[in-house]
């Protein structure tokens, strides 16, 4: 606060130093701040209205993200929890380049409305579905995907279950009875099809492709594609040279971001070389018959067949 400080300021600024700059009318309460001090302050700048009965100690405008969504749970009253893509922005599992409302969830199924906050009530948030995380009341990992799967659209929430799962994070039990207890709500069908899925090894997938390299090139007479090729300071998987094409195995691990933007990176290197490069994920898997398809037809194209 920037004018002088007395010893009950000095206790509610320790208060919101330890929730992100906020406090709320229970707190000062609490601490003996009679409500005619509260709008004394409020007139004079040494608080600032967020929300009905919610301050900060800097102006909003300076808050931090985690500042805005604590304030966001506590203008919604108890048993208001994060939700959504912003709870998964706290967790970490969304990228915080994405702008989303300041979504909240309650437990108890209140009515409330509040201005500027998306409040939601869902009929089975449990306790077993929340968390407190940098102090801040959200929905679980397990939770947020599945509240996600409803109002976003596929692929952040795809990359929020991967992201939550190579985590630890993710309750695949959990996940599973959400969707059997409302199979046709919307995004339903997305976690079945989420859950259908497992991270695979990227040795797995290494070994399923080289087993399938020795059929096709088998049957098809040609030569088998040389492995584990030092190539522009890489080391490539399987690389026919003669018809510049490179396969490569994406395993698990290669949901990582860091690790996409390194094969991104190797893949415009060697794409500038004249190597054409094709990955294979997990996923592949079970679709053998289009792979190879795919693969003879690229070698036919390139010149490996006649």
């Amino acid at each position: 606060m920037a004018h002088s400080v007395t010893p009950l300021a000095a206790e509610i600024a320790a208060i919101a130093a330890r929730e992100h700059g906020i406090v709320d009318s229970l707190q000062l309460a609490r601490a003996g701040v009679a409500r005619s001090t509260t709008v004394r302050w409020v007139e004079s700048r040494r608080l600032f209205r967020t929300h009905h009965r919610v301050y900060s100690i800097v102006p909003p405008s300076m808050l931090s993200q985690e500042g805005r969504w604590l304030a966001a749970v506590k203008a919604a009253g108890p048993l208001a929890v994060l939700s959504h893509g912003p709870s998964g922005q706290l967790q970490g599992i969304v990228s915080r380049r994405h702008r989303y409302a300041l979504d909240v969830s309650l437990m108890d199924r209140r009515r409330v409305r509040v201005p500027g906050i998306l409040v939601h009530r869902p009929r089975n948030l449990e306790p077993r579905d929340v968390m407190t995380r940098l102090g801040i009341p959200t929905t679980n990992a397990t939770r947020t995907v599945w509240d996600m799967s409803f109002n976003h659209s596929p692929t952040p929430v795809r990359r929020a279950f991967e992201k939550a799962e190579r985590s630890g994070w993710l309750s695949r039990d959990r996940l599973r009875t959400l969707s059997a207890s409302s199979p046709n709500r919307r995004g339903s069908g997305l976690i079945r099809e989420l859950l259908a899925d497992r991270i695979v090894p990227l040795s797995e997938v290494r070994s399923w492709l080289e087993e399938l390299l020795v059929t096709i090139c088998g049957d098809g007479g040609i030569p088998f594609p040389a492995v584990d090729v030092p190539l522009l300071g890489y080391e490539i998987d399987f690389v026919w040279e003669r018809a510049r094409f490179v396969v490569e195995a994406d395993g698990g691990d290669h949901l990582d971001p860091t690790r996409r933007d390194r094969d991104n990176a190797r893949d415009i290197a060697l794409g500038r070389a004249g190597f054409m490069v094709r990955r294979y994920s997990y996923r592949a898997m079970n679709r053998r018959d289009a792979v190879a398809a795919e693969i003879l037809e690229i070698l036919r194209e390139r010149g490996q067949l006649r």
